[in-house]
């Protein structure tokens, strides 16, 4: 049996990129790796449960199955799947560490196929690489882990709020709006309050709006700086470390 933590993936910005090969496919963009994280116990054996509940035909799963061989996979988080929180990636990851740690396969290799899951299945562009790397990941070049080129932020000093709306595809999110390439490629080591500014422009020019100052709608949910002071929301610090083997 392994034990596998996973930080959650919350982007502030993004810019999808299609290129002739799915590993150097993905995303440039800014993002938010946050506690708590996914927790996975996996063993030899079939089946992916989240929060006790069996997974069923989920594409990225499937892939990983097929690509990397079979584990078994219980999962547990503090938020849901569908939301904007990045989970279809922290289990993409989670299987692929397993994989490696169970399996034999090369770690590196099994990353790659995490990465490749997520494309293929239309989730996640440039959360893998982002889980992996933890802090505030600033990604420069889209691809998987060895094909893209990220720079990870050292701000673990935020604390993040998050309030859930309603679950939403990933479809719905997915933007080429041209001015997020430069925006992106000059705004990584701005402060984190800055970036929100950003990443509320952005949000709302894809429609998506929220009524609360210092945040920002992605997919479904609000994702803010400072004490909501009202309603109900989750705590979220900036994940010190990426992806690994408890």
């Amino acid at each position: 049996m392994v034990l596998i933590r996973v930080p959650l993936s919350v982007s502030l910005l993004w810019y999808p990129v299609k290129s002739s090969t799915v590993e150097q496919s993905g995303s440039i963009g800014i993002s938010m790796t946050l506690e708590p994280s996914l927790i996975a116990e996996a063993k030899r054996g079939e089946g992916t449960l989240l929060n006790g509940i069996p997974l069923m035909e989920m594409p990225n799963i499937k892939f990983l199955q097929e690509k990397l061989g079979k584990v078994k996979i219980e999962a547990y988080s503090r938020v849901p799947l569908g939301y904007g929180y990045g989970l279809s990636g922290a289990l993409s990851v989670a299987y692929a560490i397993a994989a490696s740690e169970l399996l034999g396969i090369d770690e590196e290799r099994a990353l790659v196929a995490a990465h490749e899951s997520e494309i293929i299945s239309g989730n996640g562009f440039g959360d893998v690489i982002s889980q992996i790397s933890g802090g505030i990941v600033c990604r420069k070049k889209p691809g998987a882990p060895g094909y893209g080129e990220v720079v990870r932020l050292h701000d673990y000093s935020s604390v993040i709020y998050s309030k859930i709306l309603e679950k939403l595809p990933t479809s719905t999110i997915i933007s080429g709006l041209d001015w997020v390439k430069d925006v992106v490629v000059n705004s990584c080591n701005l402060p984190l309050q800055d970036l929100f500014s950003i990443a509320r422009k952005f949000t709302e020019d894809l429609g998506f709006i929220s009524p609360y100052p210092l945040s920002y709608r992605k997919k479904g949910i609000i994702v803010k700086i400072g004490d909501p002071k009202e309603g109900v929301w989750t705590l979220h610090t900036i994940s010190k470390f990426g992806a690994s083997v408890i």
